[in-house]
């Protein structure tokens, strides 16, 4: 069996690490293709998600952002979020 590549997904392992500590803490992948959504890794029930995802980032984030790209795009974009509301806040 041939895996899609994972490059850009192992440039933000310290992210993809913290979610699956922090918000994923119930679910361990064996891998995280690039291509993966959020929707590959987990297999919990999509508003539960939503919401760990809501309270631990501090920022919205909703079913269709989490279907349309993948996990490491998702998490870039929510760092960024949670970054510009901590920056407006101080």
């Amino acid at each position: 069996m041939e895996f899609s590549p994972d490059t850009q997904t192992r440039k933000v392992s310290g992210l993809v690490e913290e979610m699956f500590q922090k918000v994923l803490y119930d679910e361990e992948p064996l891998f995280v293709s690039d291509e993966a959504t959020l929707w590959a890794v987990s297999m919990s029930d999509a508003n539960d998600v939503l919401e760990r995802f809501r309270k631990y980032y501090g920022v919205p984030v909703s079913l269709e952002e989490t279907q349309q790209q993948p996990l490491w795009k998702l998490l870039l974009m929510l760092d960024e979020r949670r970054k510009a509301v901590k920056r407006s806040a101080s």
